[in-house]
């Protein structure tokens, strides 16, 4: 035990693990007094709590799986996942949080045996045919696209940036690249939708997000569609920071009802905080899912259409760095 500890103070002294709760009972912290949910996270007083709970549950081998997670690079939160599958594990405000899964939400049957890697480029299979799509979203951040020979690398759809709204100043922009990006990947045979960045945080701003989109459009086809951009921006002083989680799923679907309702297919984009956290994926059970998650697994349990695996992704016909995903089909 005292081996065991040790290498996880060791770990809480170069900063890896943070304090903030306590293993025993179920806290509110400032955050979740502001979402209503609450969620256990791990203190340095309580580790040796933590890894009594792991042996008790006949998982002996910790220490060795602990140091030959570290020995070959790998996180304390992919260490923490793999010792409790039953919990999402999300590494948010300082502290992991060990979230239940909840069994009443569809979940994926995804087989990672069935994803292949090709040059960075993800490729799924079942029964020995390929069933994926090789996909990339863009902004204006991007460029000028040479859409053709981007086709050219095997890309078979793009989301593209049409609107977002600043997380200080509430501004609502189109993106100025947004048309051009639509026309220039449809004339070289790309699929196309398109994404809204919300920092709504009111109905009339959400409905406000939605009209431009749809006006927008107006004269164009998708092909794909319009996804709702939900996400938590990294900024103590973002307007949306005081959001509840039913405030936040309200105002999705309030945007996603509303492209509906207007002709086009919704989709909601999220990452495993805002998804375990932060919306309740319960009240958004009808409405397609992308999810993003950089690491290599299908570590999100429940349903989702597009992973977006990478925001990294390097290919001909477009200069720096880009978001790579793949539009999984079973």
């Amino acid at each position: 035990m005292t081996s065991i500890l040790s290498i996880f103070f060791t770990l809480l002294a170069v900063g890896v693990i943070y304090i903030v709760a306590d293993t025993h009972s179920r806290i509110q912290t400032q955050d979740d007094k502001k979402t209503g949910l609450t969620s256990s996270s791990y203190s340095s007083e309580d580790v040796e709590a933590l890894v009594d709970q792991a042996e008790a549950q006949g998982r002996n081998n910790v220490l060795t799986t602990i140091k030959e997670s570290l020995e070959n690079g790998n996180t304390v939160i992919s260490i923490l996942k793999s010792l409790y599958p039953e919990y999402i594990v999300v590494a948010a405000n300082s502290k992991y949080n060990f979230v239940p899964i909840d069994e009443s939400l569809p979940k994926n049957n995804y087989d990672i045996d069935n994803l292949t890697d090709e040059n960075g480029m993800y490729v799924y299979t079942k029964d020995g045919q390929v069933t994926s799509k090789f996909g990339i979203d863009v902004s204006s951040h991007q460029g000028d696209i040479d859409w053709e020979a981007v086709a050219d690398e095997g890309v078979e759809f793009a989301f593209i940036r049409a609107v977002y709204r600043g997380y200080g100043t509430g501004k609502l922009v189109v993106d100025e690249k947004c048309l051009e990006n639509i026309e220039g990947a449809q004339a070289a045979g790309i699929d196309v939708g398109v994404y809204v960045f919300s920092q709504a945080i009111s109905q009339a701003e959400v409905l406000e997000e939605a009209g431009t989109v749809i006006d927008l459009l107006d004269g164009y086809t998708l092909q794909l569609p319009i996804v709702f951009d939900v996400e938590k921006v990294g900024d103590s002083q973002a307007r949306t920071n005081s959001l509840t989680v039913e405030e936040r799923t309200n105002l999705t679907i309030a945007f996603l009802e509303a492209v509906k309702n207007a002709g086009y297919e919704p989709m909601v984009y999220h990452n495993t905080e805002m998804g375990a956290m932060l919306v309740d994926l319960t009240q958004l059970t009808d409405y397609p899912k992308w999810f993003a998650g950089y690491n290599k697994e299908f570590y999100w349990p429940y349903e989702y259409d597009i992973w977006q695996y990478s925001e990294n992704g390097s290919i001909n016909g477009i200069n720096g760095k880009v978001d790579f995903d793949i539009w999984l089909t079973q």
